[in-house]
């Protein structure tokens, strides 16, 4: 009889001890569900045994990631205003390098011409230019305009009423030069929220002549410009440009003036092409 009340008394010990390491088992279960917002607000708390450390935090991070990643899946990007409702720890933006380098390339520009601020004249015409950027920001180019003019109805009715000629005004038939060009602004827009397209804005200063139907034909031209390049591909993009071309010339001689005065005269000539960009680039 002693025997048997000695198993039973050990039975229930056993028992008893079994339960109670079964309930703090599941304390600590418990305690490593913790949702996305404790983690991310979490303090570190240092352990005195690293190892045991490295053991519990295992589990943890398994069941914090598994969270996060149902959060995400039910959280979907269709306009950029949805970037705000991610959650903190999935990844949304990447800084890259430039979608279309410049650095040790050329650039071949091609695209239609118009002078916008002649009244006397119909000027059409194109441009080719030549660059390279020797740095992703700073270039040296090449500019060749090209432009056909013929009178504008002004100029015939101030000949019809006034007897003027067409040649006491100046127009501009070509223009060569050469330009320093800084690229200090780039940035991307969005095509209705399903494209971006990367781009630069430049500007250049330089120097030329000017082509003319002045007494001097040739005149030392001023150049200013700015402009905006597209990117399309890594080596093609379109392009617009702006330049002020400011020089001195002199009328031709007529009747009624048989000796003109030399004077200042300004071109501003809008382009839109489109600019092709070689070798290919080394670091894409």
């Amino acid at each position: 009889m002693k025997k048997h009340n000695l198993l039973a008394t050990l039975f229930l010990t056993l028992l008893a001890v079994n339960l109670k390491v079964s309930a703090q088992e599941q304390s600590l279960d418990d305690n490593d569900i913790i949702s996305v917002e404790g983690m991310y607000n979490a303090q570190p708390v240092q352990k005195a045994n690293q190892s045991s450390t490295k053991k519990t935090d295992a589990l943890p991070t398994q069941l914090t990631n598994k969270t996060v990643n149902d959060v995400n899946e039910k959280q979907e990007v269709k306009d950029l205003k949805d970037l705000n409702k991610l959650s903190p720890f999935r990844e949304v933006s990447v800084i890259q390098k430039k979608f279309l380098p410049k650095t040790e390339r050329f650039q071949f520009f091609v695209g239609a011409s118009v002078m916008t601020n002649t009244p006397w004249y119909n000027n059409y015409g194109g441009k080719m230019n030549l660059s390279y950027n020797f740095a992703e920001s700073f270039g040296i180019e090449l500019q060749s305009t090209f432009l056909t003019s013929s009178e504008s109805k002004s100029v015939k009715e101030i000949h019809d009423n006034n007897l003027l000629n067409a040649e006491q005004f100046v127009y501009t038939k070509n223009y060569y030069g050469l330009d320093l060009v800084w690229s200090p602004i780039y940035g991307k827009m969005t095509s209705l929220d399903r494209k971006i397209i990367p781009f630069d804005m430049y500007f250049s200063i330089g120097g030329g002549t000017s082509v003319t139907n002045s007494k001097e034909k040739n005149n030392s031209t001023l150049h200013i410009g700015t402009g905006q390049i597209f990117a399309i591909s890594k080596s093609m993009a379109f392009r617009w440009d702006y330049s002020f071309n400011t020089f001195a010339a002199t009328p031709q001689a007529t009747v009624n003036n048989p000796n003109p005065s030399q004077g200042g005269y300004n071109d501003l000539v809008f382009t839109a092409g489109v600019s092709f960009f070689f070798p290919e680039a080394g670091y894409r």
